[in-house]
């Protein structure tokens, strides 16, 4: 038994460390409320519209966002909180001053009653590595699936501050 403690042990130091992120000194707050104008984007063919009025830092684990926002979908404005975890960051190709950030979000809806769900997956953002400047540029988007709450369906969806023609070419970490 303790040799079965003890070769699990170093997997549980290991899941409780923060990950990698370089830039856990950085602040992305004012990035992922987006001057509170939101994100627009698509699901079942259909507009979907985001927009988060409450970015919260984690202290203790810097690379993590805590999230509270609504959602517009079929005409209804749900609320949901999540969480942003930021994961890489790279140098962008012939732009000295820009950088790609990527991370995996949660989005979870607070109304299960009424045709609500969650919404699962990856979100990438381009922007200056001056943070000073970043409402002179800062392009983000989020992509993955959304599951119903009622019935289970999983359904594709993205939305970003700016409108993608082709969302199959955005390249996600």
């Amino acid at each position: 038994m303790k040799t079965i403690l003890f070769l699990l042990f170093p997997f549980f130091i290991f899941y409780a460390q923060s990950n990698d992120f370089p830039l856990k000194d950085k602040d992305f707050s004012k990035i992922i409320l987006n001057e509170k104008l939101g994100f627009d984007g698509e699901m079942n063919a259909g507009k979907i519209d985001v927009k988060f009025f409450s970015v919260i830092k984690d202290s203790k684990k810097p690379e993590n966002y805590l999230v509270k926002g609504v959602y517009t979908l079929n005409g209804k404005t749900l609320t949901c909180l999540g969480k942003l975890t930021f994961n890489y960051v790279f140098n962008v190709k012939d732009s000295r001053d820009l950088m790609l950030v990527f991370g995996d979000f949660q989005l979870n809806g607070t109304q299960p009653d009424i045709d609500d769900g969650i919404f699962k997956g990856k979100f990438r953002i381009q922007t200056t590595k001056e943070m000073n400047s970043i409402s002179k540029f800062s392009n983000t988007t989020f992509k993955g699936v959304f599951e119903n709450f009622e019935n289970g369906k999983k359904t594709d969806f993205w939305f970003a501050n700016f409108y993608h023609t082709d969302i199959s070419k955005v390249i996600f970490k």
